[in-house]
């Protein structure tokens, strides 16, 4: 003799349930798996500078001729400042991926004469990019940001 299963709105509640139940565990089993990358481990002690970054900005911002990034190639990149920067700019410059924060790159500023650096972007995943540049010059601070492609 068969056992005949009957379906009616209690087994319906009872599956409804369970499926998602069973959902949640598996959402959470996977969002634990996953890797968290902040946009930076220090977030709260650089919320805590933004004033003066947003004052760097603006002293960038005055600047002539403006600080620049130009791309002769998609594996270097050549920054500019005011060649009356060259000799007193105290700073770094930083490549910045958002995508994974363990792949950021960090070098000192070392401008040419003419107030030049040239920045290789061989080491780095092809990709989105943004170049970071933190500088000081005389008594005033500066901050400049731009996109860069790396091939």
């Amino acid at each position: 003799m068969a056992m005949r299963i009957t379906f009616n709105w209690g087994t319906g509640v009872a599956l409804v349930y369970t499926a998602f139940a069973l959902a949640t565990v598996g959402f959470v089993t996977f969002a634990m798996g996953r890797s968290v990358d902040l946009v930076s481990a220090d977030y709260y002690a650089q919320s805590l500078q933004q004033d003066r970054k947003m004052e760097a900005e603006r002293n960038a911002l005055m600047l002539r001729p403006a600080p620049s990034v130009a791309q002769p190639n998609g594996r270097t990149a050549v920054l500019s400042l005011p060649p009356d920067h060259a000799a007193s700019a105290r700073g770094r410059v930083t490549l910045y991926r958002a995508s994974d924060a363990s792949a950021d790159v960090t070098l000192p500023l070392a401008l040419d004469v003419h107030g030049r650096q040239h920045v290789s972007l061989d080491r780095l995943v092809a990709g989105h990019w943004i170049l970071k540049v933190h500088w000081s010059s005389g008594s005033r601070d500066y901050y400049f940001e731009r996109p860069v492609l790396v091939q």
